[in-house]
């Protein structure tokens, strides 16, 4: 990319404009393994600044690439282009009522999560779907991955809690979407076009959760426009605002651990906890994460058989609910046993292990090898969980790697780090083969390649393995009415010719060394 001067923004933008090549580190990687130096990034104050900055970047023909936290994985939010970073917009305004739905939070696209939680907790609320990232992550950014956590499992996905957006369409033209408002005649047009060109039934991947593609299920289900606009990653507008639904504070709370011993029984236990009262969350830890992170030593693992890992059930509600969920959970035919935490201290301390299961990770790497998160976020139905950690198991030992699985079990979301050998002349052809060989497992098994982190530029080339072809189609149609000119995010959901979904892997300075972007943000 070129490093030519910008063309002059208009002077009616108020925010910062950084170019200099020097300057611009901060914003050329993320949490995950990618890195690219942008061309000059764009600060906004307000969504006026970004409203401006649309129209300038469409009149001018110039790519924005939206930024939040930096916490993404999959590269969409870094690239060679214009970066957006929103972080500015964060003004955050207390609950207030809203009708029947309870009291909501207004929050900017700079908001991070864990002052977002803050603000519920002082008005006596919770956000318990807040992702684990929820410290350095921002609401535009979990707005715009349709992000989701561990309580997901009962609370849903942002889709769920989102009940309104604004944000600045391609053409620099602002806009709110509200849950259940009147959609424009753009909008009825765009669903008019999807309805006449899409199968019925809709062919779609059957899974608990999903943030690939753009959301046409849920679109087609609902007609809102908010439902398409919450996981678009950026390429159809840029959310400036978002305003989300906390809800009541669970009377009681208990977590329990339970052994896993065989990958058989992890696709059983999983499905059983759909069924089980009061379950808000059902994580995984792989045998390989309990070894290298040496979790065996935690007292409370002991009674534990660990032949496959281990699984945290988190019960709450009612006391009466929660009871009732705990004992079917100790009168089932688990076999590997058992351990249940009930005063908040013990409950901390397990949860602590799945928060810290990536930091974890990479201390107990030998020198030379590198946790390598390029196929960490597929989603599998779960009755064929132990199918997909099977077939993992199976390509990694075919490439000579080793790999820590852990993650949503429940949802049938897990997130995989491959432990890559950067000794090896070739390990730049092991992960590519490891991606592809992945990918088309997890289209047999009628999967997606991401659960709660969008495609990025990452999986969006492999998105014609997984989705109908009249819905790849579908997610161009949209992009090509929302975003004509291609001027937001390219290469994501929507793909270019010719793109290289690894583009960008190991080319951060230290990236060897072990050295790259916060950790333990899942």
């Amino acid at each position: 990319m070129s490093r030519a001067l910008l063309p002059p923004l208009p002077r009616a933008f108020r925010g910062q404009t950084i170019q200099p090549p020097a300057d611009l580190a901060p914003w050329s990687g993320a949490s995950g393994p990618f890195w690219h130096v942008p061309r000059a990034v764009l600060r906004p104050r307000d969504a006026e600044d970004v409203a401006h900055a649309l129209g300038w970047a469409k009149r001018e023909g110039v790519a924005l690439v939206p930024r939040g936290g930096g916490t993404g994985m999959p590269g969409g939010n870094v690239a060679p282009e214009v970066v957006l970073d929103l972080s500015l917009l964060d003004a955050l305004e207390p609950p207030r009522a809203s009708g029947d739905a309870g009291p909501t939070l207004r929050a900017g696209a700079g908001v991070t999560g864990e002052r977002l939680r803050h603000a519920a907790e002082e008005a006596g609320l919770d956000l318990p779907a807040l992702p684990s990232s929820a410290r350095w992550c921002t609401v535009g950014g979990i707005a715009a991955c349709n992000a989701a956590g561990a309580r997901s499992f009962l609370h849903g996905a942002a889709r769920t809690w989102i009940t309104e957006i604004e944000w600045v369409r391609a053409d620099g033209t602002r806009e709110r979407l509200a849950r259940g408002a009147k959609p424009g005649s753009d909008w009825m047009s765009l669903l008019e076009t999807l309805g006449a060109s899409l199968p019925d039934p809709l062919p779609w991947p059957r899974v608990r959760k999903n943030s690939s593609g753009y959301a046409l299920d849920a679109y087609d289900a609902s007609g809102d426009p908010l439902d398409l606009a919450v996981g678009s990653e950026g390429t159809l507008g840029v959310i400036t605002a978002a305003a989300v639904t906390p809800v009541p504070v669970p009377e009681a709370r208990v977590v329990a651990l339970v052994g896993v011993g065989s990958l058989r029984f992890l696709s059983s236990a999983a499905q059983a906890a759909a069924d089980i009262p009061g379950v808000t969350a059902c994580e995984y830890f792989g045998r390989r994460l309990v070894e290298l992170g040496r979790l065996r030593q935690e007292a409370l693992l002991e009674p534990l058989r660990l032949d496959a890992g281990f699984l945290l059930f988190e019960l709450t509600g009612s006391r009466e609910t929660v009871a009732r969920g705990l004992g079917e959970l100790e009168g089932l035919a688990w076999g590997a046993g058992i351990t249940v935490a009930r005063d908040p201290d013990t409950m901390k301390r397990l949860w602590g292990l799945r928060h810290a299961a990536s930091p974890t990770i990479q201390r107990a790497l030998s020198q030379g090898r590198r946790s390598t998160q390029f196929i960490e976020d597929s989603v599998v139905p779960v009755p064929r969980l132990g199918e997909y950690v099977q077939g993992l198991g199976e390509i990694l030992a075919r490439h000579e790697t080793d790999a820590v699985v852990f993650g949503h079990a429940g949802d049938g979301n897990l997130h995989v780090n491959p432990l890559v050998d950067l000794s090896r002349g070739d390990w730049r052809d092991t992960v590519t083969h490891i991606l592809e060989e992945t990918v088309d497992l997890v289209a047999s098994l009628g999967g997606t390649l991401a659960g709660e982190h969008g495609d990025g530029r990452l999986r969006t080339p492999f998105l014609d393995r997984i989705f109908h072809p009249s819905v790849v189609a579908a997610f161009r149609t949209v992009k090509e009415r929302l975003d004509p000119a291609g001027t937001l995010n390219p290469a994501v959901i929507v793909p270019r010719t010719g793109a290289d979904a690894l583009a960008g892997l190991g080319a951060a300075p230290g990236f060897a060394r072990g050295s790259q972007g916060p950790e333990g943000r899942r």
